[in-house]
């Protein structure tokens, strides 16, 4: 029976033990979690300078979020550290001011740093530090690379896009202007030592005319790159004007200038603008070469084939029979069924095989480009079509119709327009034609 009464005498002692252990654990923990010694202050958030480079002399404007421990804050420090230098310099001292933000509940300082001048690819190392007036103090930092600000231009030999080896463009031609940009400029630099000249961001390129005695115009903008991340990398841009209308016999000067941003201004206030400009050699257009009066052409299909008048020649201005080899047939009747006439160019279909005379039909303006068609005029509208409708078939062909033919793919152009179709049986059809060539 002892160990029983021992039992309970030991399960009624156990509470009041319990209550003594915990009590002088209790007393033990305050001790050990008494706070001492000062605080390091705190940093809540920033918004640093984030772009890999900048050039000496900009502004970087970054926002610095902090805030007090046990003791105020005593003053904000900025330094800064200029690739190959080892060691860091101080190049602000803020004093302390209460600016706390209720939208970021933390105080708040936008610092405006100038970019120190050094080596170009020069690492700079930036260092905010936050100090306490018990000593303690809190270190944000960001890093960039020093970049040139201004853009570098040249240009490559120009052509002539409308008339490829042409040496004298007439109005309304398309000169191609291949602008070398930022040559030997790269984006990027992971040492001081990498191969290239490290560049601002292009921003855009300006196209002007001057024309005769005329005040120079901007004649085109555009964005460098069109779409996409602009870059200060080298590159090429081939910028394609057209010659102006009315300037045959008159001097063409195109300039081309070249910007970049250099923000040197405290933002909000926009940067302004590093340039560089190239100019052209003169272009002194000539006249447009005239076509020959118009000529009438009639292609008749009879039975069920054609027969020998129902293709044509337009380089010799010819028929071509039936039997002969299809390498000369540039335009020909291939079908009129259903009350419908149709033109095909059927070169390609020769052994050994012609390159295809393409035909464009003019859906709009065509009587006025076939009254004031010029060699030049109707080679501009044709390159200047969608490859797309530069096709080898025509189909319902109507009075009134005006098509530009490209010959078998040469620089040899002829324009016509459809003055008459005269159906003589439910297959048989002429055509009648006025074709204006050289």
């Amino acid at each position: 029976m002892t160990p029983t009464i021992f039992s309970r005498a030991a399960a009624r002692l156990l509470p009041l033990l319990a209550v003594v252990l915990f009590g002088s654990c209790d007393k033990e923990l305050d001790k050990y979690y008494t706070e001492s010694g000062p605080q390091f202050p705190t940093f809540t958030a920033n918004a640093l300078g984030t772009a890999t480079k900048y050039a000496s002399g900009e502004i970087v404007q970054f926002e610095l979020r902090f805030a007090k421990q046990t003791d105020p804050i005593s003053e904000i420090r900025i330094l800064q550290k200029v690739e190959p230098a080892r060691d860091s310099t101080l190049v602000q001292t803020i004093p302390y001011r209460p600016a706390f933000s209720r939208i970021r509940q933390s105080d708040t300082l936008l610092v405006n740093y100038t970019v120190p001048a050094g080596q170009n690819k020069a690492n700079v190392r930036v260092d905010a530090v936050v100090v306490s007036t018990n000593g303690q103090t809190k270190t944000r930092t960001f890093s960039f690379r020093l970049a040139d600000p201004n853009p570098t231009i040249r240009l490559n030999a120009s052509t002539n896009v409308t008339a490829p080896g042409t040496t004298n463009p007439v109005p309304g031609d398309v000169v191609r202007f291949p602008v070398v940009l930022n040559e030997g400029g790269i984006n990027t630099a992971t040492a001081i030592t990498a191969t290239g000249t490290l560049r601002k961001d292009l921003d855009s390129l300006i196209t002007y005319v001057k024309v005769g005695s005329a005040a120079e115009r901007r004649f085109a903008r555009q964005r460098v790159p069109t779409a996409g991340t602009q870059s200060g990398a080298g590159t090429t841009i081939n910028v394609d004007v057209t010659l102006p209308t009315g300037s045959a016999g008159q001097p063409v000067i195109f300039r081309f200038e070249v910007k970049s941003l250099y923000q040197d201004r405290i933002p909000p206030l926009a940067p302004s603008v590093r340039t560089a400009s190239v100019t052209a050699a003169t272009i002194t257009p000539g006249t447009p070469t005239a076509l020959a009066a118009p000529r009438t052409v009639t292609l008749s299909f009879t039975g069920a084939t054609g027969g020998d008048l129902a293709a044509y020649d337009l380089a010799t201005f010819a028929p071509v029979a039936a039997a002969a080899s299809a390498g000369t047939k540039d335009l020909v009747i291939t079908s009129t069924a259903t009350n419908a006439v149709r033109f095909q160019s059927l070169n390609a279909t020769a052994t050994p095989a012609v390159t295809a005379t393409r035909f464009v039909r003019l859906t709009t303006g065509g009587a006025a480009a076939y009254t004031n068609a010029t060699l030049n005029s109707i080679r501009q509208t044709y390159l200047n079509t969608a490859a797309a409708s530069q096709v080898t078939q025509l189909d319902n062909i109507v009075v009134g119709d005006v098509v530009i033919a490209r010959l078998r793919g040469l620089d040899q152009y002829v324009i016509f327009t459809v003055t008459g179709i005269n159906r003589t049986s439910a297959t048989d059809v002429a055509v009648t034609l006025a074709v204006k060539a050289l």
